[in-house]
């Protein structure tokens, strides 16, 4: 079968992801999380986790901070995902030689009620410059 030129990829419960849109779609699935912080191979940090809010920023930091989940997709070079032998996906996040990596979980993650309604009312992207940004990464798809 040929592949025509212009055909975008197609990734089924399983694959990597470069392209900083597809991070966020793929990201914004997640609810409930425990994520284990790799650096090098070695665990640094474990917890579990709300996905609150995933976005593209050249100005903000990805963080995990009480219990909450913010992921900043430009803080990583790829996604990597796949479904565990649970059923679970785990997916991770790689950038040189570290990895958080996230695997959906089953029970609900307690987060204060006001994160929530703050981020309710906030946009997915912070600036005009960075949804931008993310425009022109669809032109080098040659």
């Amino acid at each position: 079968m040929n592949k025509r030129k212009d055909s975008a990829p197609c990734f089924i419960n399983e694959g990597t992801i470069y392209h900083k849109k597809d991070m966020l779609r793929a990201l914004e699935t997640l609810e409930n999380l425990k994520y284990d912080y790799l650096v090098d191979g070695r665990v640094v940090r474990k917890g579990q986790g709300a996905l609150l809010k995933v976005f593209a920023s050249r100005h903000s930091a990805t963080l995990v901070i009480n219990n909450c989940v913010f992921i900043n997709v430009l803080s990583f070079d790829y996604l990597n995902f796949k479904s565990a032998a649970t059923g679970k996906t785990v997916v991770d996040l790689v950038e040189d030689g570290r990895i958080l990596r996230l695997e959906t979980i089953d029970e609900e993650i307690k987060v204060p009620r006001s994160n929530r309604e703050i981020l309710a009312s906030v946009d997915q992207f912070d600036d005009e410059e960075t949804f931008a940004l993310l425009e022109e990464g669809d032109e080098e798809e040659d």
